[in-house]
Parts: structure tokens; C-alpha cells; sequence
């Protein structure tokens, strides 16, 4: 089988290796602005895996959305949530039908992609997320990369849901570990990026600027207290779900799942962070605008908090921690992030009701 990653930093090339040294077909490509990592490939002629995945792999790499989405069985994107836009909105204008395209960055891409996506795509392509990558990596030189951790449970879910069936029959063949969760409300809402980032940095912002980044994130900024205010964000977002009918397990319970193999224990967010000894050592060595410019900020308040915010006004949930975090980073960083985030508009959501929520992005419409 085939598939086609768009996107080539961290996450997509430890998945091409990956996908590679399990017999798949794997072609690379990403917009030339973003292609570094690319011509560092073509230039080695391979991708290469340290850590818990161990090889290197010879993908092809095309230089055309084209070329990449032809005659594959499904498309993974592996990218910032800034860029679903552009990346969905392209691929789909090639897609064959029957062909399905999955981002492994939720950030409620799907629903924010789904008109896009519709405009373009044959009628029966099927537009995917999945709530997490299903590697942590980073690089250990362009076209080299270690990999801290494989995650043993993965989650995934079409827009529209009634696609599930197909979209599993097919990703299960790439990623066997993967189960289909109610819809992507629950795909997004279970990203676990929401809690990990945010906190911990704002609250230690005068470390991080005194050492420019060059400091164990896990292991020494998740504190107690720290770690209480994560747990805020955790409720919050669970009585979000709560209100869309969702069950959402608590975010130990999905590390737990996530990096059991990685000795992960306790019950509260400090105890689990304590002891997910695949990320201990990690040390960001950037500073705080570059690292709210590519995750904590730029991601996880712009496509996550924001828009878990404004699907609580409208459903009558508040989200204090959230609100307050988000204003906090305004005033550090210099950014309006409420104006720039996502809304329950941008969801295609703006005026529906839990029910009608539920329903549309079950069957993709209200008709």
C-alpha cells in the first residue's frame, strides 16, 4: 500500500521511516518555503530513525501536490495546525475518489477544512483527523531523527463520522493501533497537546527567558502548582465535551494509554508527568517567541483554546482557566490572540445547538 505525507518536519519524516520499515510506499512532499528538510533527503538519498524506531528509509520525493496525492491509499498530513488550511485546500483539488486525506494535528482541522474541502474533493474522498501524531521526535540534523517515544494507542475520526467505517479500514492497515472515536469533536477535544504546553510555560516565563529556552521542559516546569493549573484546563475541557454528549477521559487516563509501555503511573497530572520518562531531556533551546510562535501559542491557545472557549459561550460552559491563560499570553507575548484564534464560526458551528453540533458533524450537514 501507498500513502503520500505532506509536511516533512519532525513528524513526517520519522513517519516516513517508520511506514517505511514496515514495506509500505511512501512518497514526501511540502511547499518550497517550508523544503529544507526535503533537499537534505534528496541529498542523502534516505530518512533516517534513532531512538525507538531504528533505520532509514529511501521515500520518493516528488515536488508537486499532484504527484504526491496520485495513485496513493491515503494522505497523512503532519503539520503545524496553521497550515491545514492550505494544505487541505490544495491536495483536494488532486485527490482521486476514494482517496482520504488525515491530519494528525486535530485543532479542529477538520471542521475548519471542511468546506474547503468539499468545494474541492470528489464527492466521495473522505477528509480525516486524528487527535495526535503518533510520534514525539525531533531532529537530530536535517533528514536525521530521534525518536523519543511511539504512541501504543492512536485515535481518529472522519468529517462526516458516518465515513468511519471505510477511513478505519484503511488506516488501520498503516497505523493498526488506531480506534475510530465518535466524531471529530472528540478528536480535537482529546488532542493532547492542550494541557502540556500552555501552563507551564507562561507560569515560568522568567526562567525561560533568563536561559532562552535551554531547560528540561518536563522535567522541571511542571511543578505541583503547575501542574493544578493544567488540571483546570483538563475540567474545562471535559465538561466542553460533557455538553456535546462526550465522555472524555481525563488527561492521565490518555497518557496512560498513550505511553504505558514508557512506565507513565499515578492518577493526577503531576504524578503522570512524572513519571513519562520518554520526554525527560527534552530541552526546547529556543526562545519564548520562537516557541509561542510554532506550539505553545500559535497552536495550542490559537486552535485549541480559543475555539474550546467559544463552543462553551455558546453552550453555556464556562472555561475561566482557559480565558485567563489566554489573556495572560496577550500581555507576555504582545498578541491579540482572541482576535486571531478560531470560533465556533470558523467551526462552521456558530448558532447551532449541542444537538445540532452532534448531528452535523455526524452526517456532514442539517438537511
Amino acid at each position: 500500500m501507498k500513502a503520500a505525507i505532506l509536511g516533512c518536519g519532525s513528524g513526517g519524516l520519522t513517519m516516513a521511516v517508520d511506514l517505511g520499515l514496515r514495506g509500505f510506499q511512501v512518497k514526501l512532499y511540502d511547499f518550497p518555503e517550508f523544503a529544507a528538510n526535503l533537499r537534505a533527503v534528496e541529498e542523502r538519498g534516505y530518512v533516517e530513525a534513532h531512538g525507538e524506531i531504528e533505520g532509514r528509509v529511501e521515500p520518493e520525493v516528488v515536488d508537486s501536490i499532484a504527484e504526491a496525492v496520485e495513485d496513493v491509499d491515503i494522505i497523512f498530513l503532519t503539520i503545524r495546525a496553521y497550515g491545514a488550511e492550505r494544505f487541505i485546500g490544495e491536495a483536494s483539488r488532486y485527490m482521486e475518489p476514494g482517496q482520504i486525506i488525515l491530519n494528525w494535528a486535530s485543532y479542529f482541522s477538520a471542521l475548519r477544512c471542511y468546506r474547503l474541502f468539499r468545494e474541492g474533493a470528489p464527492e466521495d474522498a473522505i477528509l480525516a483527523e486524528g487527535a495526535i501524531l503518533p510520534y514525539f521526535a525531533k531532529p537530530l540534523e536535517p533528514g536525521v531523527m530521534w525518536v523519543y517515544a511511539v504512541k501504543q494507542h492512536l485515535w481518529a475520526s472522519a468529517m462526516p463520522s458516518r465515513d468511519n467505517p471505510q477511513l478505519m479500514r484503511v488506516l488501520r492497515e498503516f497505523f493498526p493501533n488506531c480506534q475510530p472515536m465518535r466524531d471529530v469533536l472528540e478528536t480535537s477535544l482529546t488532542n493532547p497537546n492542550l494541557q502540556p504546553h500552555v501552563p507551564p510555560t507562561l507560569l515560568n516565563v522568567g526562567a525561560w527567558e533568563r536561559c532562552g529556552g535551554d531547560l528540561d521542559f518536563y522535567g522541571s516546569l511542571i511543578t505541583p502548582s503547575v501542574a493544578a493549573v493544567m488540571e483546570a484546563v483538563d475540567r474545562e475541557r471535559i465538561a466542553v465535551g460533557a455538553a456535546l454528549g462526550l465522555r472524555l477521559m481525563p488527561k492521565p487516563e490518555v497518557l496512560k494509554l498513550e505511553y504505558g509501555r514508557y512506565g507513565v503511573r499515578g492518577e493526577s497530572m503531576y504524578e503522570v508527568y512524572q513519571t513519562l520518562k520518554s520526554h525527560r531531556g527534552w530541552r526546547p533551546r529556543m526562545t519564548l517567541k520562537e516557541f509561542a510562535q510554532r506550539t505553545a501559542f500559535g497552536e495550542d491557545l490559537l486552535y485549541g483554546y480559543v475555539p474550546i472557549s467559544s463552543l462553551g459561550d455558546q453552550l453555556g460552559v464556562e472555561t475561566p482557566t482557559m480565558d485567563s491563560l489566554v489573556n495572560l499570553a496577550s500581555i507576555v507575548v504582545g498578541r491579540d490572540f482572541w482576535s486571531e484564534g478560531v470560533t465556533v464560526r470558523e467551526l462552521g458551528l456558530e448558532g447551532l445547538s449541542a444537538g445540532e453540533m452532534i448531528r452535523y458533524v455526524a452526517e456532514g450537514g442539517l438537511n
